[in-house]
């Protein structure tokens, strides 16, 4: 009996071992003439690859709708893109057709012959050779879809928006645009942490457009021709580049005119985009007319990009490293509180009291669109355990890593891997505020960071976890001389899901204003 236990199990091993080495077989099904452009990308491997029947699985064709049109006058010469939708999916490729590429217009949805061309790779991927006769047009179709990525995104997946419609939001063009400069040509824009080229033909109607110092740009992604580890975005008309350039801020608008007062990191029950901030105002704002920015960071050593190392561009990092609201609309008075964070706009999580009622200059929801230029989606932008998190307040909306805010909290742990780079000479910059310095108050010698020197303060995360806590920083702030009279404390209130909105603001812990 034992034996022949024995005897059956190496005939089972040897049935799987011989079904495993042979080919599909597909007696019992047709195999598919279409292949999809996701799938076609993956056969390429670093050398021209020729797309065989064995290679495609017997597929003969892909299908696209096209992005591209020769009457923008800002394609690579002789190409057509395609891209293709797929449910929660988005995969782009170049067709090398020559002088017929003006036969092919945007929107126009193509059926296209693929076996036996040759993908190739000159700076971007491309299918090479492709006639005519290997092109149908089934029908023009009025939306081609495009994606809202941060540069980020845009170099973890690169094969993924590769040859795909983008639009990247708060782009700086670097160095500053002089006077007179024009987008023809290639141009630095950076995004975050990295940079992106933007390629303008001179044969472009946009190509003497001034340069303008911030961008919103929407184009065809490609990697770049001149240098493949270089993404570069292709406009395609004047419309696709928007001036989004902070405006003069006026000189008299005085040092910390808003001023971080509280935050709930840990409402009751999940945290995305329930958590959120509440700031004062020291003088009166129409953010319409003096807009300002709040960035916050989570630096979890898993988050990304520079996982468990300090941020490569401080705030303007982006990523899960750090989220920003832009406060571009609303206003103000001198001694009234406000509010940004998650849209749900609730005191601690989901079915407690609404603060819709309250004054909120900005709401998003972060948890799946991601922030305002700068920041994946991310279910928890303020940390409840960990490594330091914090908020930091900037004049404007578009930052970079030089940007110095004019307020700043951070909260948490003692750990500086991923908070600071003294020899890289990274990190978060600091204001000058009641509990952090530029420069030392005694050497006056230079401490950007904070973490640096004297630049250690923290509030503790505050436990037991998950019970609906508001974090109130009560102080004195003398709104003549712009000065803390009492440095911010720290209370947590501990909230309940039918808690008032006015606790928020009422009370001795909270802040005072005095002249």
């Amino acid at each position: 009996m034992k034996k022949r236990l024995i005897y059956s199990f190496y005939l089972l091993c040897s049935l799987l071992i011989m079904q495993s080495c042979e080919k599909r077989d597909f007696l019992n099904g047709t195999p598919s003439p279409y292949i999809a452009i996701e799938d076609l990308r993956m056969i390429y491997k670093g050398t021209d690859v020729e797309m065989t029947g064995e290679r495609l699985a017997e597929a003969q064709k892909t299908t696209g709708v096209v992005i591209s049109t020769p009457a923008s006058g800002n394609v690579p010469e002789g190409m057509v893109i395609i891209q293709q939708a797929k449910p929660g999916k988005l995969h782009g490729v170049a067709l090398r057709v020559g002088q017929i590429a003006a036969n092919y217009q945007i929107g126009d949805s193509l059926l296209v012959n693929v076996q036996n061309k040759t993908l190739k790779r000159a700076g971007f991927l491309y299918i090479d050779a492709v006639a005519a006769a290997d092109i149908e047009v089934i029908t023009n179709v009025q939306t081609t879809y495009s994606r809202s990525v941060t540069a980020s995104s845009i170099y973890q997946r690169p094969n993924e928006y590769e040859a795909t419609l983008v639009r990247i939001v708060g782009g700086e063009m670097f160095p500053r645009p002089t006077e007179g400069e024009t987008f023809a040509g290639v141009k630095r824009m950076v995004n975050g942490a990295d940079t992106l080229n933007v390629r303008t033909l001179a044969t472009a109607p946009f190509a003497n457009l001034q340069v303008p110092r911030n961008v919103n740009i929407r184009g065809i992604l490609l990697a770049d021709n001149d240098d493949p580890t270089v993404m570069a975005v292709w406009p395609r008309a004047t419309a696709d580049i928007q001036d989004v350039s902070d405006p003069e801020i006026p000189g008299d608008l005085g040092d910390m005119p808003l001023v971080f007062t509280g935050y709930c990191p840990d409402p009751e029950g999940g945290d995305g985009n329930y958590e959120y901030i509440q700031l004062l105002a020291n003088a009166d704002i129409n953010f319409a007319e003096i807009p300002f920015s709040v960035v916050t960071t989570n630096n979890a050593g898993t988050n990304q990009p520079n996982a468990g190392a300090a941020p490569g561009a401080g705030w303007a990092t982006g990523g899960a490293r750090t989220l920003k609201f832009n406060l571009t609309e609303g206003s103000v008075k001198k001694g009234e509180f406000f509010y940004v964070g998650g849209h749900q706009k609730r005191i601690s999580g989901a079915n407690s009291t609404s603060l819709a009622a309250l004054n909120w200059v900005r709401a998003i929801p972060y948890a799946t669109t991601g922030g305002d230029g700068l920041g994946d989606a991310n279910a928890n932008i303020l940390a409840n355990s960990g490594n330091a998190s914090g908020m930091a307040l900037f004049v404007g909306t578009n930052i970079n890593e030089a940007t110095v805010p004019i307020d700043l909290v951070f909260f948490g742990g003692t750990g500086t891997a991923t908070i600071i780079d003294s020899v890289a000479n990274l990190g978060y910059r600091v204001a000058n505020n009641d509990h952090y310095r530029p420069f030392h108050p005694e050497t006056g010698d230079a401490q950007p960071f904070f973490s640096m020197g004297t630049n250690q303060y923290r509030i503790p995360h505050f436990i037991p976890a998950n019970i609906g806590v508001f974090v109130q920083l009560g102080g004195v702030f003398n709104t003549t001389t712009r000065r803390w009279e009492t440095p911010r404390a720290y209370n947590p209130l501990v909230l309940t899901k039918q808690a008032a909105a006015t606790v928020l603001e009422v009370g001795e812990l909270v802040t005072r204003q005095t002249e």
